[in-house]
């Protein structure tokens, strides 16, 4: 995995404030209900039929989250990918699987 390329001093600034974790918290704390208003989204506006559409997670050893991410790839019907070795930001630890994923993704709507 790769580390964030931001200054250590600058990290530690900006995420040891208040500010940060009460931020978190509520991301946290209203997650349900974002998940919720999305499943109601989808009722109503569900995706085309026949988009390709890929879940690409980072499975953190526990089998809980991964059979979630699976579910999850299964109510989509997605292909379910894991990017391992990966951290929380798959984005920044593995951009070469973000890449695989959105071109096969692409190659499959062409």
């Amino acid at each position: 995995m790769r580390h964030d390329p931001a200054p250590t001093a600058l990290i530690r600034r900006v995420y040891g404030t208040s500010r940060v974790l009460r931020g978190a918290l509520l991301e946290n704390a209203h997650y349900g209900a974002v998940a919720a208003g999305l499943l109601a989204l989808r009722a109503t506006h569900p995706l085309p039929p026949g988009l390709p559409v890929t879940v690409l997670a980072a499975p953190d050893g526990s089998a809980r989250w991964e059979r979630r991410q699976r579910a999850l790839a299964r109510r989509l019907g997605a292909r379910y990918e894991a990017a391992v070795p990966s951290g929380h930001l798959v984005m920044l630890d593995r951009p070469d699987a973000v890449v695989r994923a959105v071109l096969r993704t692409g190659q499959e709507a062409a």
